[in-house]
């Protein structure tokens, strides 16, 4: 592996991320649709390796609409009927060509919940008012979970988590990881206390449920590549592979970060 070939890109992601994220409301929201769309494109080209075909011009579009909700603050009630609406729509679109086949609207409705169901509570969680405290604990948990499992899991794993999707995971590293994220979020506390308060009780829970659900989303990203015989989900990236690699994770900390908090009355 190319050591400077991954840090470039790597620290070019890190500051397009904070710039996009703590620039203003419109930069996040428009930062996260560009990185649904590209994941649209992404996610139909691998599920065609595993016979899956998924409209990508349809979940695009989705998006855009639901970015366009958020930006307005729309109601999250409004969030909900589109969601149903465009569900209808990717069936209705089987009975207009029967062609398609059944197979296509269950892939179809498939992608609407996984990632871009995940993508549209990201979207709205960005758009409102307790984002800060969403993506620092969601973030920072995550992050520092994944970092402990791979150091910890190399230094004492020996029971692997789930060899036949992510060999390199062990239940130990997932420990030492979750431990992590426990502590991750005591410091998140910390670091929050003046910019946006967070106890640090429910801090600590939420940044370990977040990271908990990041390594689902983790295993999950892995499953369907394992399933399409592919490596990466796009090659933007040099070495990273493409946006689906980086937000894999992401997908299922986030929307658990924001709901947590919500369910202890932080925002």
């Amino acid at each position: 592996m190319n050591i400077k070939k991954r840090l470039l890109p790597a620290a070019l992601i890190v500051i397009v991320t904070v710039g996009c994220v703590l620039l203003s409301r419109p930069t996040r929201l428009l930062f996260f649709t560009a990185l649904a769309v590209m994941s649209a494109f992404e996610l139909a080209e691998v599920l065609s390796h595993a016979e899956m075909h998924v409209n990508k011009y349809a979940l695009s579009l989705y998006i855009v609409v639901h970015a366009v909700l958020c930006f307005f603050r729309v109601p999250a009630l409004w969030m909900i009927a589109l969601y149903v609406f465009w569900a209808f729509a990717l069936i209705f679109t089987v009975i207009l060509k029967p062609a398609l086949g059944a197979r296509s609207a269950s892939d179809n409705l498939f992608a609407l919940t996984w990632p871009f169901g995940f993508y549209a509570v990201v979207l709205y969680a960005a758009g409102s008012d307790g984002w800060l405290q969403t993506l620092a604990v969601a973030v920072l948990g995550a992050w520092a979970c994944d970092s402990m499992a791979l150091i910890g899991g190399k230094a004492c794993g020996k029971h692997k988590l789930a060899p036949a999707v992510s060999p390199n995971k062990t239940w130990e590293g997932a420990v030492i990881g979750g431990v992590s994220a426990l502590l991750a979020g005591a410091l998140i506390s910390l670091i929050l206390r003046k910019a946006a308060p967070v106890p640090i009780l429910p801090c600590m829970i939420v940044a370990f449920a977040a990271s908990c659900f990041g390594q689902i989303g983790d295993l999950a990203a892995s499953l369907f590549k394992r399933m399409a015989g592919v490596k990466d989900y796009g090659r933007l990236m040099p070495e990273h592979g493409g946006i689906m690699d980086k937000m894999d994770s992401m997908l299922f900390a986030i929307p658990a970060a924001y709901l947590g908090l919500i369910l202890f009355g932080v925002i």
